[in-house]
């Protein structure tokens, strides 16, 4: 004895699951997936905004003037001869970097590299004052390309 389903009484057919509506699920899929994306977006662009610092020599932060004091920059230049100062205690440096056409006062607070001296190129991080000094809270010093000894 075969029987259809079509011969069957209607309460003895297998139930059958609500009908859902095709954009439902897509559409809350779609509205999560947005909101993780702006997310992730504001927390990169805030990451990039913070750390982002441009790159200049000294002449060029010079020739800027007052719209760059206040201002994270990171200032390449040349040690001036004679111009290393350290305080008491050794962790205060105050010096001066050049380039072709500029010359600026920098001080920086914390350890200095070994190979931190006169006419070396160094690459500083930190903000232009109003009163003309650079404040660095990063020092890099390049590595010439050969040592002497």
């Amino acid at each position: 004895m075969v029987e259809s389903l079509s011969s069957k009484h209607p309460a003895e057919l297998p139930a059958q699951q609500p009908a859902r509506s095709p954009r439902s699920l897509p559409a809350k899929l779609v509205m999560v997936a947005a909101v993780i994306v702006a997310a992730v977006a504001y927390l990169v662009f805030t990451a990039v905004q913070t750390s982002a610092v441009y790159y200049m020599t000294v002449s060029e932060l010079l020739a800027t003037g007052p719209s760059a004091q206040g201002q994270a920059v990171r200032v390449a230049g040349n040690v001036v001869a004679g111009s290393i100062q350290q305080e008491q205690g050794g962790l205060v440096v105050h010096f001066d970097a050049a380039d072709a056409t500029g010359r600026m006062p920098i001080t920086y607070r914390g350890v200095l590299p070994d190979i931190f001296g006169d006419g070396v190129e160094v690459v500083v991080e930190g903000r232009y004052q109003d009163n003309g000094v650079f404040a660095a809270s990063t020092l890099f010093a390049k590595c010439p390309s050969k040592f002497e000894s």
